[in-house]
């Protein structure tokens, strides 16, 4: 291998190591309707913000990624940052609930911002050999 080949292999390793390194800093969510320090965010759900979950409440930790959604009405009721005790709950009648583990992975889309990444990594990598 020549040292332009070993340079290119090099900087896409290093791309597609960031791109995995990024959802160290903490459990990311979609959150609306709720309550964080001292202000709504997003009443009524139309704009969900990106926010970081805190490491802990009440002595539990943040783990998961947590959606509420009316089954009559086909809604998003709230979304945010949750503990395992909060998604063992049972779901209320009419109010399904859905927890998730990786970041921002309760938004209403299928394809997944993590799952992007990866697909994105290997494109890339895909077209650094093909132009070799």
């Amino acid at each position: 291998m020549t040292l332009h080949t070993w340079l290119v292999y090099g900087l896409g390793f290093i791309l597609a190591w960031a791109l995995c390194l990024t959802q160290v800093n903490g459990l990311q969510c979609y959150g609306c309707n709720i309550i964080q320090g001292q202000r709504y965010v997003d009443v009524g759900c139309s704009n969900p913000e990106v926010i970081t979950c805190a490491h802990s409440h009440k002595g539990f930790k943040h783990r998961f990624c947590i959606k509420t959604e009316s089954t009559a009405l086909g809604i998003v009721l709230t979304s945010g940052c949750a503990t395992s005790r909060h998604c063992q709950q049972q779901e209320l009648p009419g109010v399904r609930i859905h927890c998730c583990d990786s970041d921002l992975c309760n938004s209403a889309t299928s394809w997944y911002p993590v799952t992007l990444h990866y697909i994105g990594a290997m494109f890339s990598l895909l077209l650094l050999r093909m132009w070799l």
